[in-house]
C-alpha cells in the first residue's frame, strides 16, 4: 500500500510564489493584493520567474525594520527568498512594506544571481549598503507607489461615505471633434 503525496500547490493549481507560511502572512498577502494594483503586478512578475518568495511574519525584527528579503538556496531550478514583515505594523504599513520587499525578490528574479554570493554582488551594485542591510532605490519608489495607492483609496472611501460625487480624471488626450 503506498500513498501519494502531493503538495497543495500542485493540487490547487495555484503558482509556487509567493507563499505566505503562517496565518499573519496570509492576511497581510491577501490584503495587499487586493488593495494595490502595485503589489498584483510585483506578483505576477514573480509568478512568471525562478523565483519561489515565501512570506513569514516576525515579531522580533530590529527595530526599525517592517521587513527583510532574504536569499535561502537554489534548487532544483528555483531561486528561493524568504520575505519577513514585522507583525507589529499597521495594515496598512504591511501592505507598503511587502510591496517593498516584493519589489526586492523581483530584482531577485529580474537576475541570474543564484547564490548568497550572486545576491549579495547584486545589492551592492544596485543598492546602499544601510547597516547591515542594503536597500535599493526601486524598492523605495515602490513602498512610495504602494502608500500613495491606500491613501487615494482612503480618500476615495471617505468622500463617498460623505456623499461627495467621485472626481473625474481628465482626458489624457481631448479631441476636436
Amino acid at each position: 500500500f503506498a500513498v501519494l503525496v502531493v503538495p497543495s500547490f500542485a493540487v490547487a493549481g495555484e503558482p509556487l510564489t509567493p507563499r505566505p507560511l503562517d496565518p499573519f502572512a496570509a492576511e497581510a498577502f491577501a490584503r495587499a493584493q487586493a488593495q494595490s494594483a502595485v503589489v498584483r503586478s510585483l506578483v505576477a512578475k514573480l509568478e512568471s520567474s525562478n523565483v519561489i518568495v515565501h512570506i513569514v511574519s516576525s515579531r522580533s525584527l530590529p527595530i526599525g525594520i517592517g521587513g527583510t528579503t532574504r536569499f535561502v538556496t537554489s534548487r532544483g531550478g528555483h531561486r528561493y527568498v524568504r520575505i519577513t514583515i514585522a507583525a507589529d505594523l499597521s495594515k496598512s504599513g504591511q501592505t507598503t512594506i511587502l510591496g517593498h520587499e516584493l519589489q526586492h525578490a523581483g530584482e531577485i528574479a529580474a537576475s541570474a544571481a543564484g547564490d548568497h554570493k550572486g545576491v549579495r554582488e547584486l545589492f551592492e551594485a544596485e543598492g546602499r549598503r544601510a547597516g547591515d542591510y542594503f536597500e535599493t532605490r526601486a524598492a523605495i519608489d515602490i513602498e512610495r507607489l504602494v502608500r500613495n495607492e491606500l491613501d487615494a483609496a482612503a480618500r476615495a472611501a471617505v468622500r463617498l461615505r460623505s456623499g461627495q460625487a467621485p472626481l473625474q480624471a481628465e482626458p489624457v488626450v481631448k479631441s476636436d471633434r
